[in-house]
Order: structure tokens, then C-alpha cells, then sequence
């Protein structure tokens, strides 16, 4: 690909889409396709991988994909906001917009356990081969 199929790609024809648009789009679409692995006759049940079925349904898939579209663009939105905030003298006052962005990011970070594999860590490979992209069909 071309830096020019890129940018037709990001201009939709006549219509050219924001950098928001452009980043939720590429994030969203990059969890929807992972999910593929749990969706349609080729999909993966990590509960039952020896069926060779997944187990999310096409009217599911859609809500998911909506719900992922909505919370990517929320979240990208919130994390620029809250590092933009930080990285402005500490001293001044908080709009209500850096506030309610700190907050969120705040909750998000809060609900991270100790459990969980850090992202792009050798240990989340490890645990993406181990349980989604080649499954024990003996569990």
C-alpha cells in the first residue's frame, strides 16, 4: 500500500474523514476482526474448541461492533484529552472537559488487574497463542 491508497482509503470518495474518524476506525476495526476468531462456522468457542463452531451470532457481532466503534472513540477521545491535561502546568485550573477525561482514564486504569497481561508484553503473545489463536482442544 501507498501513502496515496492510504489517503483515498481516508477520503471516502468525496468525503474526508477526521483524524478521530481515522483512529477509531483503524482501532475498531482492529478488535472487530479479532473477534472474528469467535464469530461464524470457522470461529473459535474457547470453551469448547474442539467444536470448530464459534459462538457469537451475527446480531451479536453488530451490537459488539457498535459497541466497540462507540467505546474506542470514547476512550482515544478521553486518553488525549487526559494526556494533553497532564502535560500542561500543573498548577492551573481543570476545564470540566480535562476533568471528566481524567476521571475516565482514571476508572479505566483502576480496573486493571494484576491478572492481566500488559499489552505488547512477551506475555500477552504468549497467552493470545496459548488460549485464542491456537487452542488446546483437549481442555
Amino acid at each position: 500500500m501507498t501513502t496515496a491508497d492510504l489517503q483515498d482509503l481516508i477520503e471516502r470518495g468525496d468525503q474526508k474523514i477526521s483524524h478521530e474518524e481515522f483512529r477509531t476506525w483503524v482501532v475498531a476495526q482492529a478488535i472487530r476482526n479479532a473477534l472474528q476468531t469467535f464469530h461464524g462456522c470457522w470461529g473459535l468457542d474457547p470453551d469448547n474448541p474442539a467444536s470448530g463452531e464459534g459462538f457469537i451470532s451475527d446480531g451479536q457481532m453488530r451490537a459488539l461492533n457498535i459497541t466497540i466503534r462507540r467505546a474506542v472513540h470514547e476512550a482515544l477521545g478521553h486518553a488525549d484529552a487526559a494526556r494533553q491535561a497532564a502535560a500542561r502546568p500543573h498548577h492551573r485550573e481543570l476545564s470540566a472537559r480535562e476533568r471528566e477525561a481524567l476521571d475516565f482514564c482514571a476508572f479505566q486504569l483502576g480496573t486493571v488487574h494484576d491478572y492481566m497481561e500488559p499489552p505488547g508484553s512477551p506475555e500477552l503473545e504468549e497467552a493470545y497463542q496459548r488460549y485464542v489463536s491456537e487452542p488446546d482442544v483437549n481442555r
